[in-house]
């Protein structure tokens, strides 16, 4: 976080209305935007609640409301700023901050300033960057409207407007220079997804709300070492890792950057690349934190937000981390439990992962095959290597003959690639049943 954000005290405004009510509580809302307020560096004192059906034009607020919170401004002298949960115009905010002479953060202003202390990768500097360049360059005609038109005359400019048309410029020639970046780095991610998917390697997406668990999850399942914390979006750039789960083989593993109500649509347009990996997955895992009060409002959003990105048609398996937290698990809701097959686990003291793999092994079955094989030994080593190209060995043993029989398990789709391969179409006969 840069140095002007770190250590920061802040008055919340929590706006409560019609429009903020989907899925979560008053008091859910009122967390989240404390938490998104830490995550930037911000330390929210206190939190004014203000209940309105319709925004007012000026200030969104009413003059009546402002006038009383810069009373409570005035009497937390130590205030460097103020967060308020919903998004306001420009000149609202421009009117807001004149009102009570600190700072304005809107919710979406925020997880920009997250996501931009977060991205490390280039491909993340470099999409954070595009989604506050295109959430600013929507900020400019409020700007506008305070720089004032000196020329006066018909026909003619002021100063005022002649500078946000040189900043709106100069913003739309700095997006085209990030997005044929990112339009590279895409053409590089779908050819090595082509290759991944060439090479017939089950896909497994992880996706789920922001500090769900789901990078502890891709540690368990990989041995990897992703960057784990708890905070909100402690990971933004993607990681891929392979892994051999018993059962299955190798698979791949995808994690991807949290989900949250009302993502800023900037960063979802930024993000959509990555995210539109999830449609070439053969399973999701929908990671949910069991031990936050809100995660049906979670599984909602996370639901929500697949949709948006359209995808459908594949498997999913409900995760329900950190049970290690909980001293019994809750009472789910049907509408969870009937819509997908759940899990309960902890990723941080990797229990439940036995069951995981079950309904993985169910999940990704249609696209496996048990093959059977005789082959001599002196072809054991060819065969192993074609086998393990897009499967495993789950039994092996010497004949009385001499020659060795395998019993694998291999991608559907190459069954009969590998038969041609070893032209030795005869000695494999498949099995009608599948992984049990």
């Amino acid at each position: 976080m840069n140095q002007e954000r770190v250590d920061q005290k802040g008055l919340c405004v929590l706006c409560w209305g019609h429009d903020t009510r989907q899925f979560v509580s008053e008091e859910d809302c009122q967390s989240e935007i404390i938490e998104i307020a830490r995550g930037a560096g911000i330390t929210i004192l206190e939190t004014c609640t203000v209940k309105l059906k319709h925004p007012f034009y000026h200030s969104y607020l009413g003059k009546g409301k402002v006038e009383e919170i810069k009373g409570i401004i005035e009497t937390l002298s130590i205030l460097d700023c103020m967060v308020i949960n919903v998004e306001i115009t420009p000149a609202q905010q421009r009117n807001l901050e004149e009102a009570w002479g600190i700072p304005v953060y809107t919710k979406t202003a925020l997880i920009h300033l997250i996501f931009a202390d977060r991205a490390h990768s280039a491909e993340g500097k470099i999409k954070v960057g595009l989604a506050r360049l295109r959430y600013q360059i929507t900020r400019l005609s409020g700007q506008g409207k305070e720089m004032s038109r000196l020329g006066g005359g018909i026909g003619t400019r002021g100063p005022g407007e002649q500078k946000i048309e040189a900043e709106r410029r100069r913003y739309k020639e700095k997006i085209g220079q990030l997005t044929k970046e990112l339009e590279k780095i895409s053409r590089q991610r779908v050819i090595r997804r082509s290759l991944r998917i060439k090479k017939n390697i089950p896909t497994v997406a992880i996706v789920g709300y922001t500090n769900a668990g789901k990078s502890t999850l891709l540690n368990a399942l990989t041995g990897a070492h992703a960057y784990v914390e708890d905070r909100m979006f402690a990971t933004l750039d993607p990681s891929t890792r392979k892994a051999f789960i018993p059962g299955l083989g190798n698979i791949i593993f995808s994690d991807t950057v949290g989900f949250i109500r009302e993502m800023p649509k900037t960063l979802l347009d930024a993000f959509r690349a990555t995210l539109e990996e999830i449609k070439d997955a053969d399973l999701i895992l929908e990671v949910i934190d069991l031990s936050d009060p809100n995660y049906s409002a979670h599984f909602h959003i996370i639901n929500k937000t697949l949709q948006d990105l359209e995808v459908e048609g594949i498997p999913v398996i409900v995760v329900l981390n950190k049970i290690d937290r909980l001293d019994a698990p809750p009472a789910l809701e049907h509408e969870i439990t009937s819509a997908f097959p759940v899990v309960f686990l902890s990723s941080q003291q990797k229990t439940g992962f036995e069951q995981l793999y079950i309904l993985m092994k169910t999940a990704l079955q249609e696209n496996c095959q048990v093959i059977q094989l005789v082959v001599d030994y002196s072809e054991l080593p060819s065969v192993e290597k074609e086998i393990y190209r897009s499967g495993y060995i789950e039994n092996m043993k010497t004949l009385p003959d001499g020659r060795i029989q395998i019993v694998c398990i291999v991608q559907k789709e190459v069954a009969d690639k590998i038969c041609k391969t070893l032209r030795q179409p005869s000695l494999f006969e498949t099995s009608s049943h599948l992984i049990k």
